[in-house]
């Protein structure tokens, strides 16, 4: 248990260090500027996860939630991306590589798993991936996740444990952003639809 005032010293010690990580950046973006590499220069921020302050009673980065999953990501790419602009697209991690390689006018090796994002960052308002996903255990079970514009769907069981014992998390965005409420036994035909998603990955 966190009280009042321990949990504001995190949130300030959280928005101190994105604050003086802000100001770092801004260092860097000055000497591109200074040196006249601005117009040649990819930029890509991001960080690998995301971090809870308080929501579901969690200070940590180790979970399937939205806080955690969801990270920072920015990228500037001279003649392609225009400032102030955002999007609303799934992405993920691994479409990174096959992004700077279609940038930089390299041919992406074969196999990969992740995509080329340029579209979207030519066309914020393009469709994304249909759905992207990513795993975080809970003591013995293994959360296998996929999220979509509007679900997430988080399948927990054990390794090995068969699929007809997995129990379910579902959380519908529209309806409840802060994820209060897991939808699994209400909508059936979502947990199958989004299970099917998940047995493609």
């Amino acid at each position: 248990p966190i009280n009042d005032e321990q949990a504001r010293h995190l949130i300030h010690g959280y928005h101190a260090a994105t604050s003086f990580m802000d100001a770092q950046l801004g260092r860097v973006l000055d000497a591109l500027d200074q040196n006249g590499f601005a117009d040649n220069t990819v930029i890509v921020l991001w960080g690998d996860h995301g971090w809870h302050l308080g929501d579901h009673g969690l200070w940590c980065k180790h979970t399937n939630y939205e806080e955690a999953s969801h990270i920072p990501l920015l990228i500037v790419a001279p003649g392609v991306t225009k400032p102030g602009t955002r999007t609303r697209a799934l992405v993920e991690t691994v479409d990174l590589y096959p992004t700077l390689c279609e940038l930089a006018g390299i041919t992406a090796p074969s196999g990969l798993d992740g995509a080329s994002m340029v579209n979207v960052l030519k066309t914020p308002s393009a469709a994304g991936k249909e759905a992207v996903h990513h795993v975080f255990p809970r003591d013995a079970r293994m959360g296998r996740a996929v999220r979509t514009a509007r679900y997430r769907l988080v399948e927990w069981r054990e390794n090995g444990e068969p699929a007809d014992r997995a129990v379910f998390e579902l959380y519908d965005y529209e309806a409840d952003p802060a994820e209060t409420k897991n939808h699994a036994s209400d909508k059936p035909d979502v947990v199958a639809q989004l299970r099917a998603l998940l047995a493609k990955y």
